[in-house]
Parts: C-alpha cells; structure tokens; sequence
C-alpha cells in the first residue's frame, strides 16, 4: 500500500489553539532563521503578546477554515483513488503534525509515502519547511519517499483557477475585467538567498491569463511592517488602477488552494473594502476558493500517478 499525505499549514479555532500555533510557527526555523535560544525567546514573546489579537482576527471567520478543507479535500482525493493508496492529512502547526501523520503510516505498515504540501508554489518558509520536517520525521527509518515541491505548471492547477475565475466573472457580469493576482508576500531577504517563489507566482499568473484571454497583473498582500517585503504591493497597484480608470477587477489568489485567513480577512474585510471605499473601484471582488473542488482533486490524483 502506499501513503498520501497532505500537508497544509493549519490554524487556529480556539484563543488556547492560537497561541500554540504562534509558538510552534514561530519556533520553525524557516520562518524565523536565527539561532535557536533566541528564536525561542522571539516565539514565547510573539505567541504570548500577539495571540489575542491574532485570535480576534480568526474569531471574525469562524476559526481557521484550513483544517476542515484540507480533511474534506482528503475525503475527496481517497474516494477518486484505488484501494492501494491511504490518504492523510498533517500540519505544520496543528494536530496532527506532520511526525505524527508519518508514525500513523509507519504503524500501518505503509512504508511508500508520496507528500504533497499544499502550496502551488514551492517557497521557503512552506514547502521547505515542510521538506525538513519530514527529512526529521523519516530519519533513521526504512522509508520511501516521494516529495512534490511544487505543482503550479501542472495542467489541472491551471484549469483549476481558469475554471474559478470564469464562473466568478460570470456571476459577477463583468465585461472585461482586469486579473489581479494576488500572492502572500515573504520578506525579500528570502529571495536574496534563493527562493524561487516570485518566480513561481509571476509564471502562474502568466498560465492562468494565458488560458482565460485576459489582461493581468501580480500583486502581494500580508506583509509584515518591519523589514523589507517583496512587491508590487497589493494596495499601492489598486491605487494607480483606480487612477488609470480600471473599474472592473477581479482579485484571484493563487498561491492558496483554500480559503484561510488571508483570503477571508486579509482580502475580504481589509483590501476589497479599500477598493470599494477609499479609492471608489466600482466593481473589485475576490474569487472564492471552494473545498474539495474537483478539478483540483483531479490535480492531486494526477501528481499521484505520475
């Protein structure tokens, strides 16, 4: 038999869930790359000074809506494969983690493991960090593994956001709108050392375009304030396209494959809102993110057999 896991970042749903996540997040090497003593002096303060705030943002969204999409897009997948595959789900900074979905397998028998994180877009503080983990995880043991960094070029992500943004645009009744996709930004010292992400959503976007006919452009939103952020910003490129007289926009983004709290909060409640309000966009939504669609369950089935 072999094992599937899918890996995502996981969430919060409770104020206490919140500050182990921070913790845990904020311990990862990955995310914060200095020397172990003060990167865990650096997570005690940040988990225990920021979680209530951060807690009142995924309260406004009901949780984190990451954990339950990811099981139902297992479900999904697990009935779309033969009886020989086992389907599992892990997290980087929820229950259950990713050591404990391997030792799952392992107490199986299942000693053939595909890993598929659930970023597009292979980066460094995701799909690395979940590389290492599971090169911790699988250590010492007589395990097979095959890991799939990335899966942006694949044919069915690109039909998967096509498929989105045409039903999104209809809905809407637009006539020619502009695509702004949008991405989560990391900090540009990232990309000084060699991550590849921006190049990974700028080719993204350009499939995506590409195959709806459509004039675009790439954004990053949720940059922190301090230090410097990759761009264009996404608040900074809806001003000049307000200036230029584009009222027809039409937010996708692509470095998700289900809705979290950047998408519902960060988009929703903070960016469209600006578009609408402060710079009078007549027309600027954000296209939805649905679980367990079946075009990207067709995506994961298509990595698993190839």
């Amino acid at each position: 038999m072999t094992g599937v896991l899918l890996v995502n970042m996981g969430g919060a749903r409770s104020s206490k869930e919140m500050k182990v996540f921070l913790s845990r997040m904020f311990n990862d090497p990955f995310i914060l790359p200095f020397g172990k003593p003060g990167r865990k002096l650096l997570a005690f303060i940040i988990s225990n000074t920021r979680y209530k705030r951060s807690w009142e943002k995924y309260r406004s969204i009901g949780g984190t809506p990451i954990i339950n999409a990811t099981v139902r897009t297992m479900e999904a997948l697990q009935d779309k494969l033969p009886e020989e595959y086992k389907v599992r789900v892990a997290f980087s900074y929820t229950e259950p983690l990713i050591s404990e979905s391997i030792n799952a397998f392992s107490n199986e028998g299942i000693n053939d493991i595909i890993v598929i994180p659930l970023y597009p877009q292979s980066g460094y503080s995701t799909t690395r960090s979940v590389e290492n983990d599971i090169k911790e995880a699988t250590k010492n043991r007589d395990l097979k593994i095959r890991f799939v960094k990335e899966f942006y070029q694949n044919k069915y992500y690109v039909e998967f956001w096509s498929k989105l943004i045409r039903k999104h645009i209809t809905e809407k009744g637009y006539s020619n709108p502009f695509l702004l996709f949008s991405a989560h930004s990391i900090p540009k010292y990232m990309v000084e050392r060699g991550d590849t992400y921006p190049k990974g959503i700028e080719e993204s976007a350009r499939l995506i375009a590409n195959a709806l006919g459509l004039d675009f452009g790439h954004v990053y939103q949720s940059g922190m304030r301090r230090g410097e952020w990759i761009g264009p910003d996404i608040k900074g490129r809806l001003k000049e396209m307000a200036a230029e007289g584009k009222d027809e926009i039409v937010i996708a983004p692509i470095s998700f494959v289900n809705e979290n709290l950047e998408t519902l909060y960060d988009i929703d409640k903070e960016i469209v809102p600006f578009g609408e309000n402060e710079l009078g966009i007549k027309n600027i939504s954000r296209v939805k993110i649905p679980d367990a669609d079946d075009t990207f369950t067709e995506l994961l089935k298509n990595i698993i057999k190839h």
